[in-house]
């Protein structure tokens, strides 16, 4: 009896215990929590460096100094960086004669019925958005338009215009340009043509000539390989060109960096301005060469000197002719960038 009571004491005590422990003897599945994935959080652009943003405006500046304009470029004021296959333009000015109605009437070698080219001028509107305008203009802000604002022709700056279409940068503009092209005619047709005044200034050309052209890759054709990045600085020799190929390059450098390039990104347009400091290409204190001076040296030593007159290539820079010879440099676009990192990375 006493052994029963134990047995069912004990049992009760076991009954009591697995009761009080039960979850830790019997793990039940406890509830599923989902657990929430972390919040991605959108990770925010590294900012540009510094570098990188001199770096594209670089690019972009040299892109736009070296557009190539939809005109053939005079060889007789040349002044421009450009790319090979920009056309150059070889018709001399001086078989162009000034004269009137009158004079071509007086004069005695010329019978009624010569034949003679007329150069004739008549204005014709042009469409444009700005950005075809800013490269037109290679990037000077200076240069002046006519813009047809209504029924009146306003003589404005590229840069008056930019401003005033920079609500609308993507409208079209209507700009008014001299457009010359070339009649054949002979004295007597001139002088019943009711459209020119009796004393207005003609253009015309009497002797046998070729309207000729050429682009910068054709000019140097026999002048070796050049890359076909290869940006040239063509430039018409002058009177005033006392420094030689040296203050050519020099001054092209100084001036068309200085002119201010309008830029645009997305609808943002910019202008950068290099400011070249005037002793740039003179030796540094310790008498080293300076960056420009060294590129300079480089450069006159390479140069080609075309001569549009006798159509004649030749590279003694030191044996040039005013009026009849332009300059042809040959340019990395890295060692344009160079010059406008090296400038920006100088003036902070």
């Amino acid at each position: 009896m006493r052994t029963a009571v134990t047995v069912v004491g004990l049992a009760i005590v076991l009954a009591i215990l697995g009761f009080l422990f039960r979850d830790d003897l019997f793990p039940g599945q406890q509830p599923r929590v989902e657990e929430t994935a972390p919040s991605k959080q959108a990770a925010s652009e590294p900012k540009p460096s510094i570098d990188s943003q001199i770096d594209s405006q670089a690019e972009a500046f040299i892109a736009k100094l070296t557009k190539t304009q939809a005109q053939p470029i005079p060889a007789k004021n040349a002044d421009h960086f450009v790319s090979k296959d920009q056309i150059i333009s070889l018709l001399p000015e001086s078989i162009i004669e000034r004269t009137t109605q009158k004079d071509i009437g007086r004069n005695p070698a010329l019978k009624p019925d010569t034949p003679i080219t007329l150069i004739r001028e008549v204005d014709q509107v042009e469409t444009m958005t700005p950005e075809k305008i800013i490269a037109e203009a290679g990037g000077d802000l200076n240069k002046i338009l006519r813009v047809l604002d209504g029924d009146k022709v306003r003589e404005l700056s590229v840069r008056e215009v930019l401003q005033r279409y920079a609500a609308n940068p993507y409208d079209d503009i209507s700009i008014v340009k001299k457009i010359q092209y070339f009649e054949i005619t002979t004295p007597a047709e001139i002088a019943l043509d009711k459209s020119l005044a009796p004393g207005q200034e003609l253009k015309i050309i009497t002797k046998p000539y070729r309207l000729e052209a050429a682009t910068i890759a054709e000019l140097l054709m026999r002048e070796g390989k050049f890359s076909p990045d290869s940006i040239f600085y063509v430039r018409t020799i002058r009177e005033s060109d006392n420094q030689g190929i040296w203050g050519i390059i020099y001054d092209g450098i100084l001036t068309n960096f200085a002119q201010g390039m309008a830029i645009r990104r997305g609808k943002e347009m910019n202008t950068y301005k290099i400011d070249i400091p005037r002793d740039a290409d003179e030796l540094l204190t310790d008498r080293s060469s300076s960056f420009l001076g060294r590129l300079i040296h480089k450069k006159a030593s390479e140069s080609h000197v075309y001569n549009f007159r006798k159509n004649r290539m030749g590279k003694n820079p030191d044996i040039v002719s005013p009026g009849q010879e332009i300059v042809i440099i040959n340019f990395e676009p890295d060692e344009l960038i160079g010059i406008y990192k090296h400038f920006v990375a100088e003036q902070g």
